[in-house]
C-alpha cells in the first residue's frame, strides 16, 4: 500500500522514476514478476502494487537480506533506511521467539515481495525528498491472523512489540490493519506522530490494499504538503552551568546542535556566589523534549532543567540549489509571494574554495549573476 500511494504521488508530482524501475529491473530474485494496476476502495480510486511469486524462494537470514540490500542500486539514506527496517523486524522477532537476532528465519516478513515494498518505499519517499514525514496513529485492527507460526491474535506479536511507544487506533476494525513491514518503515522513516502545524497540501495519492473491508476503507493516503504560517508550541530547556570547563560546554553545545534541535546556544551568566558560567539553552519540537533533556543531563551533568513552552510563528521556507550553492527561500502564508532570500552560506564557502576565492567575492557574483 505504501509502494503504491507513493509511486502514484511521485507520478503526480513529476518525479523521474527510472530509480525505481532500474531497482525493480535489479533485484535478484527468480519467478517473480511486479505490476502496479488501481482499484477502487469504497467509491475511492487508489494504487495498487502486486508482487508475484512464482517460484519457491528460502527462507532467509538478517546477513542474506542485508546482502540483497547492499547489492541493489539504492541511494545512500534509501539503503539506509531499508537496513534499518529489515534489523528492526530481526529485532522484533527474535524478542518475540526467544532467540539471536542472527539466528532469525524471516518468513511472512522474509519474503520476496517484503524486500521489494522496504526497498522500493525507501526508494519512493526519497525521491520526494520530504523534509519531515508525519503519520497518525496507526490503526491496528482486531481479531485474529494466519501466520506460519500458527493463528495469532490482531496485532501479531511481532508487529506489537514494533508498535512499542507508538500511537495506536482502530481497535475496532475488522482483520489485520498493521503489518509488521509497514510498521518498520515508519519506524526506519523516524516519522512524526506529533500534530503538524497548519500545511496547505499540494500532492496526493491513494495505495489500496488487497483486503476489501466492509467497516473502513482499505488504503493509505499520502500527502505532499507546503507548510503555512501558524503560530506552533515548541520547548524551550535551559540550565545554568558553572562547574565545568569551556571544553565539556562546548563540546555538549556541539552534540546538542547535531539533534533534531531547533536552536541551541549560551547566554554568559553570573552564577552562585558570583562564579562565572554559561546558561545553555535548547529548543526544540514538544516530541524531542525527553530525549533532549536526558542528553543534558549526560553531557553537562546539570541536576536540574527548566522547561518552558513557547509558542512559536513561521513563515513557509523552502530550498533550492543553483550553481552548487543552496538558497533558503521564505514566502508568505499562502505561499503566494516570496518575501526573502538567503544563501546557505557553508555552501558559498565551499565554493569560495573550489574557486579560490574569498566568500565575499563569491556573494558578489551569485548577485550579478542573478542581476542580469
Amino acid at each position: 500500500m505504501l509502494v503504491a500511494a507513493l509511486h502514484a504521488l511521485a507520478i503526480d508530482v513529476g518525479v523521474d522514476l527510472a530509480a525505481a524501475d532500474s531497482l525493480l529491473k535489479a533485484l535478484p530474485f527468480e519467478g517473480v514478476s511486479y505490476s502496479f494496476n488501481s482499484s477502487m476502495r469504497q467509491g475511492i480510486r487508489g494504487a495498487d502494487f502486486s508482487v508475484e511469486v512464482n517460484e519457491d524462494q528460502p527462507h532467509r537470514h538478517l546477513s542474506d537480506v542485508l546482502k540483497i540490500i547492499s547489492e541493489l542500486p539504492l541511494s545512500e539514506r534509501a539503503r539506509r533506511w531499508s537496513v534499518s527496517a529489515f534489523e528492526k523486524l530481526a529485532s522484533a522477532e527474535a524478542k518475540v521467539h526467544n532467540t539471536s537476532v542472527n539466528e532469525v528465519h524471516f518468513h511472512e516478513v522474509g519474503a520476496v515481495d517484503s524486500i521489494v515494498d522496504i526497498c522500493l518505499a525507501s526508494l519512493l519517499i526519497d525521491l520526494l525528498e520530504p523534509q519531515h514525514i508525519f503519520a497518525s496513529p496507526i490503526p491496528v485492527g482486531s481479531g485474529f491472523v494466519d501466520c506460519d507460526h500458527g493463528q495469532m491474535p490482531v496485532p501479531a506479536p511481532a508487529t506489537l512489540e514494533l508498535l512499542r511507544n507508538i500511537p495506536t487506533c482502530g481497535f475496532d476494525l475488522e482483520g489485520e490493519r498493521a503489518t509488521p513491514t509497514g510498521v518498520a518503515l515508519l519506524l526506519a522513516w523516524e516519522v512524526n506522530f506529533s500534530e503538524r502545524g497548519a500545511a496547505i497540501p499540494k500532492h496526493f495519492a491513494y495505495g489500496v490494499g488487497d483486503n476489501d473491508f466492509s467497516d473502513r476503507a482499505n488504503f493509505v493516503r499520502v500527502v505532499l504538503e507546503q507548510p503555512a504560517n501558524e503560530s506552533e508550541c515548541v520547548i524551550e530547556i535551559r540550565t545554568m552551568i558553572d562547574d565545568q570547563t569551556g571544553e565539556v560546554i562546548g563540546n555538549a553545545l556541539e552534540q546538542l546542535r547535531q539533534q533534531p534541535v531547533l536552536e541551541a546556544y549560551l547566554l554568559p551568566v553570573m552564577a552562585k556566589q558570583s562564579r562565572p558560567g554559561f546558561e545553555v539553552v535548547v529548543i526544540c519540537d514538544l516530541c524531542q523534549q525527553e530525549s533532549i533533556s536526558q542528553l543534558m543531563f549526560k553531557l553537562l551533568g546539570t541536576l536540574g532543567l527548566r522547561v518552558t513552552v513557547l509558542q512559536r510563528s513561521t513563515l513557509a521556507r523552502y530550498q533550492i540549489t543553483s550553481e552548487n550553492i543552496g538558497r533558503k527561500l521564505r514566502f508568505s502564508s499562502d505561499s503566494s509571494e516570496m518575501v526573502g532570500e538567503k544563501l546557505e552560506f557553508r555552501d558559498v564557502v565551499a565554493q569560495s574554495e573550489i574557486r579560490n576565492l574569498s566568500p565575499r567575492q563569491v556573494f558578489e557574483r551569485v548577485e550579478t549573476n542573478d542581476g542580469e
